[in-house]
This record gives C-alpha cells, sequence and structure tokens, in this order.
C-alpha cells in the first residue's frame, strides 16, 4: 500500500522456504476452520498465537513483511461491494496461491512460511485473525502505538473466492495522488489516514528485484538484520517513530528511498496538512496511526461472533 509499500517488502529473516505446494495444502486445510463458538477459548488461543509472533519478531526481525502481511489481505476491499466475501479485506484469502501470486504480493509466501508454525500450533485461529494480529504486533513490538483491535474474522474457504488483481497501489503510478485516492477512498478511507498509514513506511526495505524499486543496497542496509540489501525509507528501518515523515520532507539522504506516492504527500495541499503535523508531532502520529490501522485491519471482515471480541 503503497498501502505501504509495505507492499513489496521482503522478509528480514527466517528459514529457507519449504516447498511452496505443501504450504498451502496446510493453509487450506487449516484456513477452513473458524474460531471456537466460545469467546473465551479463542482469545486464548489468540493470546497464545501473539506471544509466539512476539518471540518470531525477536528471532527474525521480520517485522516490515508481517505488517504487510495483514494490510494486502486487508486492503483489497471494495465498499462498493457489499456482498462478502466479493468485497475482498481482512477474510484470510491471502493465504491461497492465487493471491499470493498477484504481483503487489511478491515475496510475502515468505510471510506466510514464517507464521504457518504459528497456525499449526493454534489451528483455531482464522488466517485472518493472524494476519491482522501479526501485523498490529509488530507495530507495537517495533516501538510503535498500540493498536486497538478486534478479533473473530471468519476465513473465505477456497481461492475461487480470493479477489481479482489491481486493487493494491502501485509504488510509482503517473498521478500519486490521484492514484492514493482511488485506492483508498475505494476502501472506505480519507485523506488523514491515507497519510498516517503511510507513516509505516517507517520499517522496512524495497527491494528492486520483487518492485523495480530501490537500490540493491545501501549503508543501512547491507549488512541486515535478516537478508542484506534493499532500500529503506528511514535509517532505523525497525523502529517504528516519525522518522518518515521527517526524512520524505528534508529528503537530504540519497540512501533513503521516497517514491512518487511518498513525495506526494508533502506536495498535494491536503495530505501536506497531516504529513507537515506528523512529522513535528510523533504523538499525533501515533494517535492517527493506530485508529486508521484498526480501520484497515477490519475492512470487509466478517465477524463471529458478530461484533468481534478484544484482547487484554
Amino acid at each position: 500500500m503503497a498501502v505501504p509499500h509495505l507492499i513489496r517488502r521482503g522478509v528480514s529473516g527466517g528459514s529457507p522456504l519449504h516447498p511452496l505446494r505443501g504450504l498451502l495444502f496446510a493453509s487450506q486445510e487449516f484456513g477452513q476452520r473458524s474460531l471456537s463458538s466460545e469467546t473465551g477459548d479463542a482469545a486464548a488461543q489468540l493470546k497464545g498465537a501473539r506471544e509466539e509472533v512476539k518471540q518470531l519478531l525477536k528471532a527474525t526481525s521480520c517485522h516490515p513483511i508481517l505488517v504487510r502481511l495483514g494490510w494486502h489481505d486487508s486492503g483489497t476491499y471494495d465498499k462498493n461491494i457489499t456482498e462478502w466475501p466479493k468485497c475482498g479485506g481482512a477474510n484470510g484469502s491471502l493465504r491461497f496461491e492465487i493471491e499470493l501470486k498477484h504481483g503487489a504480493n511478491a515475496g510475502l509466501v515468505n510471510a506466510l512460511k514464517l507464521i504457518q508454525p504459528i497456525k499449526d500450533k493454534y489451528s483455531g485461529v482464522t488466517y485472518a485473525d493472524l494476519f491482522q494480529l501479526s501485523s498490529a504486533t509488530a507495530i507495537e513490538e517495533a516501538g510503535g502505538p498500540k493498536i486497538p483491535m478486534v478479533y473473530g474474522r471468519v476465513d473465505v474457504a477456497a481461492p475461487e473466492q480470493c479477489p481479482p488483481e489491481g486493487r493494491l497501489p502501485a509504488a510509482g503510478p503517473p498521478s500519486p495522488a490521484e492514484h492514493l485516492r482511488e485506492v483508498f477512498y475505494r476502501m472506505g478511507l480519507n485523506d488523514k489516514e491515507i497519510v498516517a498509514l503511510s507513516g509505516a513506511h517507517t520499517l522496512g526495505r524495497a527491494r528492486p528485484e520483487r518492485s523495480g524499486w530501490g537500490k540493491p543496497e545501501t549503508k543501512y542496509t547491507k549488512n541486515g538484520p535478516g537478508a542484506p540489501g534493499g532500500q529503506s525509507w528511514t535509517s532505523q528501518w525497525l523502529k517504528f517513530d516519525n522518522s518518515y515523515f521527517k526524512d520524505v520532507k528534508e529528503r537530504r539522504d540519497e540512501d533513503l528511498l521516497v517514491l512518487p506516492t511518498d513525495a506526494v504527500l508533502f506536495e498535494d495541499s491536503s495530505f501536506k496538512f497531516y504529513a507537515e503535523k506528523y512529522a513535528v508531532d510523533q504523538d499525533a502520529f501515533f494517535s492517527d496511526y493506530a485508529e486508521a490501522h484498526a480501520k484497515l485491519s477490519n475492512l470487509g471482515a466478517k465477524f463471529d461472533p458478530p461484533k468481534g471480541f478484544s484482547l487484554n
């Protein structure tokens, strides 16, 4: 996304992939189970999964790709389609090969592989919930705000229920502001939320072999952590803060990435109001980001129980 171009970030650690076919078969088997009808049992499983995600983050520094995973599952939502799951959104469809092969999802099979053991251990947790849990936990563990999450999302059951390709943002469209609004307005998000969510670029790197953007490596990425290389938006690309807005505004470091959809945040008058604010007020950014992230994570979701439930 530009959701954030977390859209095209690579994994920052983890073991080599097992064959994709075996992974996808496991995904389909477990993905057809929904949460226990007893909220207490479901919450206990989710809490266990959250602790496992925290350990995974410590071991692999995979924060960026887990954020991207959650965003790309929910970011296919179309507010103009009322039927579930045709509307897209946070429904676990990204576990299927057909959607993983969408151009904007390059490399996300790595994220699925990382969290599959957690899914296997806590089989009562849906993929839709696990994707969003992992994304929010990654933000929080990187030093970001606590996201007011709700759980109980239901998974789609088959690859035929995946959304069509082309609903996720591009990194370098001809008219960046127009493109961002077209994509995010379709999801029901506004200009403030577009800018706040763009701030998640404070995490991660772009890899030219996957996205066509960024340098092969920089002084900030040549030694990892995780697989070395790529170009980051910020110098401390595993720390969630407001550095992204400061760095995009100043553009003083050629080793830091600025995409057309980043630069336009300080060029478009409506976007600029929020970008300037976040560059000097991290508390305001954190508050608006947490609200926008939570909203994004609920797009298109069907909940069981109908209003979902929260974790402590």
